[in-house]
This record gives C-alpha cells, structure tokens and sequence, in this order.
C-alpha cells in the first residue's frame, strides 16, 4: 500500500499531488479500524464498502428513501457529494419535517423540510449542529464542575443563563429517588427544595443519611438541597418533580397509597402555570389517571403533567442521574416515532437540554411501558444466563470462559446483563414483571414471558440449598458457616427479597452463622452472629458462603481464607473470588456456571 500511494503521488509532471492518507473510521466503537484511504477526494470513498447497516424509512417521502441511522464517519475532511463528515452517530438522508429535537437519538435530517428534490443531504440535522451542541455541553460540564467547587463562573456563563430559565425546583419525595435527584439538581445549579416525611426531613436537615449511595454524601455537603417536612415549601418553584420511589408489598405489587398521600399534599402548592414531572415508577395508565385526578382537585392548575422514566441503578445513582444515557419523557398527547413533534414547553425543555443527551419523546402510556419493558429484557438476560449457567455445570462448559465471547457479539453487546446469579432480588425487577403480567391477564394477552421469568428466578434458590447440602451440611453434623453478604446487592443496605435472609432461615438449627457485610447488619442470635470484617468471619468456620458481591470480597486471598477455614470449602454464588487462585492454595471452590 505504501509503494502504490508514493507512486500515485508522484503521477504525472506537475500533476496534482495527494495529501498523506488520513484514517477513516467506518465501524463505530471503540473497536472501530483505521483503513488508510488515499485522501479526501469523493471517488475514493465511494468505492469502500461499508458493513450491513439499519435503516429507517422516511414516513413523509413518497419514492421511500432511506434514511440511514448511526454510522460513525470520520470528522478527517472526507466529503463526499457535499455530504459533511462527522465522528458522531447520526443519520443520512431526507427526514420527516416534522421530526423530533436536534438531541433525539433517532433524528430525521432536515433536507426533508426543503422538498423531495431540493437540498443536500447532510448528517442528523448538521454536524455543525451537533459539534456545537457537544462543545456547549462540555462547557456546561466544566461550569458545573467550577461551581461545586465553589469557584466563579466565567463571564457569559452558560450556566447562570440557563439557571434563569428555571431557578427554582421542588421535588416530591425523600427516599433513594428523590435525594438523587435533589442533590444532582442542587449540584447543578439549581435551588431545590426537597418535601416529604417529616421526621426524615428533620433526619437530613441533622445530616443524616438514609440511604447509601456512592457519591450522594459528597453532593449533599459541596450543594444541599432545603429538605423540608412541610409541603409549603414549594410554593414558588416552577417545576416539581415527584420522586418518591414506589413500595411494593410481599407479593411485590406496587403500593401506591404513600404516593397520592405526598402528591395531595402537594397539590395547593403545585404551580398553576409550570411543570409537573413524575418520576415514581408507576404502573401503565397511572399517569393518564392522576392527570385528570388532578384537574378535578384542582380547575384553575394549568401546569402540565408528564411522566419522566426513571432508569437509576442503586449503587450508580449518581453517575446515572448525571450523565444519562438518554432522557424518556412522557406526555399527554405525544405520539412518538420520527412523525410526532411536541407542543414546545420552554420551562422542561431547558431542563431536560442541561444534560446534553438524547431526548426520547412519547405518549404518557408508552412511556409507562418504556419502563416496565426495560427491566422485563433484563430479567429475561439473567433468565438466558442462568439457563446458560446450568448447561454449563453438567457439561464441562465455564460460563465465565464464555461471557467475553458472548458480549462481543455486536448483537448482544459489550454492556449486556447476562451474569448468571440465585434470582431477582431488591423488589424493583420483580415489580414491573409482576405489573407486565397483570396488565397482559386484565387485556387478554400473552402473559407467559414475565410469568415464566418470575417462576424461573424462584427456582434459581435451589441451586444454593443444593451447593450447602452437598459441601456444607454433608456429615450430618451442626457446622460454622461464614456467610459473606447480607444485601440483596452490593452498595445497598436493602434486604428486600434478599436470598441472604432465605438461606439463614434454612440453616437455622442446622448451622452456626457468623455472617459480615459492609452495611447490614442483624441482630444476634442463637444461630446467627455478626462480624466486624470479612475474615474474622472466617476463623475457623468449616465453609464459607457468597452471596453479594460487594468489592472488598474480591480483593481478599485465598491464601488468607485457606489458613482460617478449618475445611477449605467456598461456595462463591456471587463469583468474586478468582477460581485459578483458590485452586493453587487448595481451596474447593464451587461457582454457577463452572462443572464441580
């Protein structure tokens, strides 16, 4: 290739010359491969082929052009037929006028609006458009970050302006939900006060902490949100949003009394021309219903109502929150896909563009669904890995061989939920399941997924009680069993549906626990007896058992539990310890997804 450029360089006596060959990036990702192109000319670039692309048909064109979707190009001076590069994913071809905002994932481009036969194509809208957006966005960024630190914003801020637009927010809510999105506002620049119980509003206004959530405590002390009992409070505020995270019972049904109780609360000091914005996960239809509830309560309230999906994972709250993905909003009359715009609301819009991510536009029961569907695919890729996981044990397979291979699929994805594991747990999985199949049983439609999930994850506890039979209890005799984990997931204190708690009922008479967890912690008993580390839970215990997998539990050695264990035995359900390591000191190490 080098010989052939230099000689193509060199062609003709005072002919033009090329420029050095550039990169040109045709795959997207980090994986992405540089091919060496002779140069930015139009008909050098036609010749590559590109791989298998998605498209999507422009609604509004009648000869059925299509519009392609995410295709990174290199930002390198490649143009072709006046078709500007860009490095960002975004779209070719003639788009439906009517599209969404310049910051949807999936965004129309805007020759359309200039006739079926006029017009260049260009990339998603412009890609001056969406390099001047991700500059304006990491200039938010480094403001945000200046005023945390206490230090002056540059003149022309366009932090302090964009404050302007909504100053002031209310938010509906103390628990998990509602202190995150407090104090992850408040960071960035906005007076919020937060309402809700009061004895856990006088609980923080003493700085006490609730919940745990890595990130959350350094929020709270560099922003405070006011945290307030009295619901008064947010008279004034433009925009509330309710964030009060949903109870589930024991058959894990969401329990939606605590819900209206805050939001009738609220309802003399909601804003009568503003935004409401509801967080709380809610079942298909509840947002439609408290839309009219509300104007029946209240006839002269003209804010609008709309439902914005929550997508937080507990122990990554704060990075979430802050750095979403992509925003799922909900409205009355929004009808999604590239054919539905939105009526323009100034106050969210403002909003929702402070952090620089795609918007996704919906009606309010799409969006409901939205949500519910999310966790549905992910309790169906935990059912996928624990199927896995079992063929695997009967056949010599290693699951933890596999995983790497499976993700780097393109199709499955680098980010994919597939961990095998003893069943859901937390009540947030087991809620929307629970909701999707009532929804389908009330309408007549097939409920067989989410119900075969559930059945499957009740049965995955099976796998524990036959990994304790077989190496824990097998002499018949009363054995110390160190137990590692006590939440139903790491950088929680939540136990709700925790398998932890199931299995120290079954050992109950039939074993000595000594159980450590960085932040549950359980009465004593006859049978059970707590810890101050992890291998002072080990000293002398005749196994050990893992249920969670907080990080400290991986950084321990074998070596050390070898010379505490008085029989070297491990049953690692949550699969921190490293297999290769246990077996050089002479640890037995049982794991799902790996043969005995």
């Amino acid at each position: 290739m080098a010989r052939y450029l230099a000689r193509i360089r060199r062609r003709g006596p005072g002919g033009p010359r090329l420029p050095s060959p550039r990169p040109l990036r045709l795959s997207p990702g980090p994986r992405a491969r540089a091919l060496r192109a002779p140069g930015p000319a139009a008909g050098r670039v036609e010749h590559l082929r590109l791989r298998a692309l998605r498209f999507r048909r422009s609604p509004g064109d009648p000869r059925g052009r299509q519009c392609l979707l995410e295709e990174h190009v290199s930002r390198r001076g490649v143009r072709e037929r006046g078709l500007a590069a860009s490095g960002w994913p975004g779209q070719v071809g003639r788009g439906h006028p009517a599209a969404s905002d310049a910051g949807a994932a999936e965004r129309c481009s805007g020759g359309a609006a200039r006739g079926a036969a006029g017009g260049r194509r260009h990339l998603g809208g412009g890609p001056r458009r969406v390099r001047a957006a991700r500059a304006s966005g990491r200039r938010l960024a480094r403001e945000r970050l200046a005023h945390r630190r206490g230090d002056p914003l540059p003149p022309g801020s366009g932090l302090g302006e964009e404050r302007a637009v909504t100053e002031r927010i209310g938010v509906i809510g103390l628990s998990h939900l509602g202190l995150v999105t407090s104090a992850c506002l408040s960071s960035m620049g906005f007076e919020v006060t937060a309402v809700g119980d009061p004895a856990r509003a006088a609980s923080l206004a003493s700085g006490t902490l609730p919940v745990d959530e890595p990130g959350l405590p350094d929020l709270l002390a560099r922003t405070p949100p006011t945290f307030s009992g009295d619901f008064g409070a947010l008279e004034g505020a433009e925009t509330i949003i309710v964030a009060l995270d949903t109870v589930t019972d024991d058959e894990n049904r969401a329990d939606l009394s605590e819900l209206e109780r805050h939001v009738d609360q609220a309802l003399p000091w909601l804003p009568a021309e503003g935004v409401v914005a509801l967080m709380s996960q809610v079942p298909v239809g509840y947002t439609r219903a408290l839309a009219r509830r509300l104007r029946e309560k209240r006839p002269d309230l003209r804010s609008r109502l709309y439902y914005w999906v929550e997508t937080l994972v507990i122990g990554e709250a704060v990075a979430r929150y802050l750095s979403p993905e992509r925003i799922i909003l909900g409205g009355s009359d929004w009808l999604g896909g590239p054919e539905a715009g939105h009526t323009p609301e100034p106050t969210l819009d403002a909003l929702v563009a402070r952090f620089g991510c795609p918007v996704i536009r919906m009606n309010y029961e799409s969006a409901e669904l939205c949500k519910a569907a999310i966790n549905l695919y992910l309790a169906a890729s935990v059912t996928y890995a624990n199927a896995l996981a079992d063929l695997c044990e009967v056949t010599g397979a290693s699951m933890a061989a596999m995983l790497p291979a499976l993700r780097s699929d393109r199709r499955i994805g680098p980010h994919a939920y597939i961990r095998p594991g003893l069943g859901l747990a937390g009540g947030n999985l087991e809620r929307d399941l629970v909701q999707l199949r009532e929804l389908a049983m009330s309408h007549g439609t097939d409920a067989g997924l989410p119900a075969l999930i559930l059945e499957r994850s009740a049965a995955r506890y099976a796998w524990l009680r036959r990994a304790v039979d077989r190496h824990v209890l097998r002499d018949g005799a009363r054995p110390r069993v160190a137990l590692w984990g006590l939440a139903y997931k790491k950088n929680s204190r939540s136990t709700k549906n925790a398998i932890s708690l199931r299995l120290l009922r079954d050992l109950a008479g039939r074993a000595v626990v000594t159980a450590y967890d960085p932040q549950v912690t359980l009465p004593p008993t006859a049978d059970v007896r707590m810890a101050s580390s992890a291998l002072q839970a080990t000293e002398g215990a005749d196994a050990l058992v893992i249920l969670t997998d907080w990080d400290e539990f991986a950084t321990v050695d074998p070596s050390a539990l070898k010379e505490r264990l008085r029989s070297p035995v491990v049953v690692d359900a949550a699969g921190v310890l490293d297999g290769a390591h246990c077996r050089r000191v002479g640890l037995t190490r049982v794991t799902i997804g790996e043969s005995p």
